[in-house]
This record gives structure tokens, sequence and C-alpha cells, in this order.
């Protein structure tokens, strides 16, 4: 065991795992409670053509089935991140042993479990992990003998093995004839004992938390979709008052578009009535003052815009020469002192009548 644990520490440490203590507690944890793994340190060729140096465990786990105890070959392949990372399983059969292909293990003998798909590096480790293939195994043993007499000589090739993928399904079971499953001899192997495990609490850890995750998954997703249902909800209402008020503008805009039309209509006849009717009246009887008072300002006013035009228009007349000094002041003075009047009479009517000065 002292040899055991010193080749690991080498392995581990010329490999450069990530977490070799750890590591090299489990395997040195393995090795002591199944005499029939052994260490190795050998290229893993993984699908892409690349080699790793990684440490693994090759030999034989006890599985009882029906009663009596067979040795089951496997490899486990311990990658360079453990246990951040699953290892990788494979069933590795002798020279007189085929593979049985199930759900849990391809025609390459690649082991695909549960443990290995939900694999935590904090609560996952090698001890279960075997614990759980012999459980496994028991229930569906991944391997049956082959009996030929006399056994022609057979060379254990050596099976290149596909990389891992942590988070790859379960592979379906392939359709395919198979030959009548036997089982390997009792006692094949190594004699070693079944270890007595208590493995009831390690499989009820793993299938706590594997459900307490999916409680996790299924309450974050009830909450998603109960937000969403609110946003959608508050969304609704909001697009419904937008409609409401719409509806109320629509309302609005056609009684202004009917009193429109009706004031367009009023306004043409109007026009028409206009046109037929060709009044000749004056534009001074049409503008009239409601009161004497109103049509005296409206009057003063009309005179003193007159006297201011006239003015300005002997200025233009004495500037182009037309008249002379004499006859322009004489003019401009008379017209002056009516136009003073004119204002005067003005300003007293407008405060007469309470207008602004």
């Amino acid at each position: 065991m002292a040899d055991h644990e010193s080749f690991v520490r080498q392995s581990l440490s010329s490999a450069k795992y990530r977490d070799a203590e750890k590591t090299r507690r489990e395997t040195m944890e393995v090795l002591q409670h199944y005499r029939g793994l052994k260490p190795a340190s050998e290229y893993f060729v993984f699908n892409n053509g690349t080699q790793k140096m990684l440490l693994n465990l090759c030999g034989t786990i006890p599985v009882n089935y029906k009663g009596a105890t067979y040795n089951i070959p496997i490899v486990l392949w311990l990658l360079d991140t453990h246990p951040l990372n699953a290892p990788m399983v494979f069933v590795k059969p002798t020279a007189d042993m085929r593979i049985k292909v199930s759900r849990h293990v391809d025609h390459t003998g690649k082991v695909y479990l549960p443990y290995l798909h939900d694999w935590n590096h904090v609560s996952s480790d090698l001890a279960t992990l075997i614990q759980v293939l012999i459980l496994t195994f028991g229930e569906q043993p991944p391997v049956y003998s082959v009996f030929s007499s006399p056994p022609p000589p057979i060379s254990q090739p050596n099976v290149p093995y596909p990389t891992q993928s942590y988070n790859t399904p379960y592979p379906a079971m392939p359709s395919m004839p198979m030959p009548m499953p036997g089982l390997p001899a009792p006692g094949m192997g190594s004699n070693s004992q079944m270890p007595v495990f208590n493995i009831r609490p390690s499989l009820v850890t793993a299938a706590e938390e594997k459900l307490r995750r999916r409680l996790e998954d299924v309450y974050l997703s009830r909450e998603i979709i109960k937000q969403t249902g609110d946003q959608l909800k508050a969304g609704q209402a909001k697009l419904e008052g937008l409609v409401q008020q719409m509806e109320n503008e629509k309302v609005t805009v056609e009684q202004y578009i009917g009193t429109l039309e009706n004031e367009l209509e009023t306004l043409d006849n109007k026009i028409s009535k206009q046109q037929t009717e060709q009044d000749d009246t004056a534009i001074d009887d049409v503008i009239t003052a409601p009161t004497p008072l109103y049509k005296q300002i409206l009057n003063t006013f009309a005179e003193e815009a007159a006297l201011e035009d006239t003015i300005y228009y002997l200025g233009e007349a004495f500037r182009r020469e037309q008249l002379d000094l004499e006859q322009y002041l004489k003019n401009v003075r008379a017209l002056s002192r009516r136009q003073f009047m004119h204002r005067a009479l003005l300003q007293k009517c407008r405060l007469k009548a309470g207008l602004a000065g």
C-alpha cells in the first residue's frame, strides 16, 4: 500500500493535477478497500487525437449477482481537473468476455450513470462512484462469458477510449442482434470480498442533492413565469387604457369634423347667396355705430386721418416744387388747426365713452 501511495503521489505530481492532494486521498481510500484495483499512469488518447498522461485505476470490483460474487473488470481514468470533473469509467473485458450493451454501457465499454452525469466536486467522490457501479452492475451485468473448446488464443486489444462528455445524455440502446448473455464464472480474478459500506446515506445524499436542484429549477421557473404573467397583465391594462383613450379622442375628433363641415356648408351658402344677390350697398352704409357717441368718434377719427393724409401729400408736393413755400405754409397751418380740433374732440369723446386714452 505504501508503494501505491508513493506511485500515486509521483504520478499526480508529474501530470500536474489541479487538486493533487484531494485526488490522492480519494485514490488511496479506494485502493485500501478494493484490492482488485491497481494504480497506473498511462497516456489517454482523446477523440481529437491528443494524448495526455493521466492516472487510472485498473482492475476488478466485486459485484454480487443472484447470490454469487463476480469480479467485473473496469478502468477509471481520472482527469487532471479531478474532482471538478467526473472521472471516465470503462468496462475492460478479458479475452473470454464480451461487453453487454445496455443503457449504462455502450459498445466501447464506456459507462454512463446518473451519478457521473450529475457529478458534484463537493459531494461526489470515487468511493461512492464505485459503490454505485457495484449496485448498477449487480442489477444488470456489463459483460458476459464466451466459452469455447479449445479456447483460441486471443490477445486483448488496446481499445481507444473516447473523450468524456460530462453533460452527455445516456445513449439509446442500439438496435442490433445481441448474443445470449452469460456471466463470468464466480471467483474470477481476485477473490477479495466485497467491503461493507454504508451505501444508503451516500445514495440518499446524492438523491437529495439532485432533488434539491430540480426543486430550485422548478421554483425559479415558477417565479419567472409569475413575473412574466404580472408584466403581461400590467401591459394588457395599459394597452386597454390607451385603446379607450384613443376611442374617446376618436369620438371628439368626429364631433369636431361634423361641426367644421356644418360651418363650411353655412359659409358656402352665404358666399353663394352673396354672389347671386350682387348687392350694391355702399361700404359706408354697412359700417354703422351702435350709438351717437360712437358714431361721432368714428367720424372724427376718419376726418383726422384724412387731414393727416392731406398734410402728407402737401409735403410731397412742396418737395417736388409743385407748391411754393408760402402756399405750403398757409395750407399746412389751416389743416393743422383743424387736425388739432379733431384730435381734442376725439380724446374727449373717448373719455366720455370710457375707452382708453
